[in-house]
């Protein structure tokens, strides 16, 4: 069975700023999310959405191209970022919609915390670029920053929902070429079952359905099969991964996904920690700066990234930091 770290604060009470946050979930952003709208729509909507959150002023976002991938490159506005170190982020969106900017209240924060270069790939979008294009992205990416030199124990991979999934087929791919494995795999509420077949029980998630997972799924898939472990890597060998930490939350459908890949991983002589967040949404991570325990579930991804990538006190992250819109 898995161990989950329950977030103890949500155990008791949340803050105003969790219970409104909640409601323009789900009053503003889910009604969007729903096979009845248009793809198109969707990631207007979800671009136009993401705008309101936080970012963390401390930190600037540059154009990157990585073997050709678009992406945004993350580092402090003040200093240096600490010297061959880096995260490889994989933002989620169902592989339909989303983009780097619509994750910066997460990518701008794990690179202020952490003082490393975070890296985010604008990867192919399905239904335009189906399977297996956006972990092909995935890998151009991670082999471009080993070309540039960076080492893969140098390296941490991390990816929320979609990208979390991405994140975990993108080692699977590592290792049947035979290229070295990063330091560790930070996952914020992986989807890494594209059957959708053993979806949580939860009649009230705040932004996630059913629906809406399996038109992402059958976009993404096109005619291949949704178990084949590039795709839904919970059905892949997970033997000799790096450490793993799973974010959750526990009232999202897709929390069986994390529970069913901590054991998982365990399973395969793995080393994993599940922390699940009791009362909170799918993704709540992207209010960090606004939700209180958002904030904190970054803080302390951020921590596990830092003891991993063994940064040392020069490159700790500042006590304070300002937000902007």
């Amino acid at each position: 069975m898995t161990t989950i770290v329950a977030n103890a604060k949500a155990q008791v009470g949340e803050s105003i700023a969790t219970r409104a946050a909640r409601l323009i979930v789900r009053a503003c952003l889910k009604p969007a999310l729903r096979p009845a709208v248009p793809i198109s729509l969707q990631r207007k909507w979800v671009g136009f959405a993401t705008r309101t959150l936080l970012v963390p002023r401390g930190v600037r976002f540059e154009p990157a191209l990585l073997q050709g991938v678009p992406a945004e490159r993350i580092v402090r506005r003040l200093g240096e970022p600490a010297p061959g170190k880096a995260v490889l982020f994989l933002h989620g969106g169902a592989y339909i919609v989303g983009s780097p900017r619509t994750h910066r209240s997460i990518t701008g924060r794990l690179a202020g915390l952490t003082g490393v270069a975070t890296y985010v790939p604008d990867y192919r979008l399905a239904p335009e670029h189906p399977f297996p294009a956006a972990l092909e992205d995935a890998l151009a990416c991670y082999r471009a920053l080993l070309a540039v030199g960076y080492r893969a124990a140098d390296l941490v991979v991390s990816g929320d929902s979609a990208g979390g999934g991405l994140a975990l087929a993108l080692l699977l791919a590592l290792r049947e070429r035979g290229i070295a494995q990063p330091a560790g795999l930070a996952l914020i509420s992986p989807w890494v079952d594209l059957t959708c077949t053993q979806l949580a029980s939860i009649r009230d998630d705040a932004l996630l359905s059913e629906p809406w997972l399996r038109q992402g799924a059958a976009a993404y898939l096109s005619a291949r099969s949704p178990r084949h472990p590039f795709a839904s890597p919970l059905n892949g060998d997970l033997a000799g991964l790096p450490p793993v930490v799973i974010q959750s939350a526990g009232e999202e459908i897709l929390r069986t996904d994390s529970r069913r890949l901590a054991d998982a991983l365990r399973a395969a002589g793995g080393k994993v920690e599940l922390d699940e967040h009791p009362r909170l949404w799918h993704d709540f991570q992207l209010y960090a700066g606004i939700v209180p325990e958002a904030t904190e579930a970054l803080r302390k991804m951020a921590a596990v990234v830092s003891q991993w990538l063994a940064l040392d006190a020069h490159h700790a992250p500042p006590t304070h930091s300002r937000e902007r819109n």
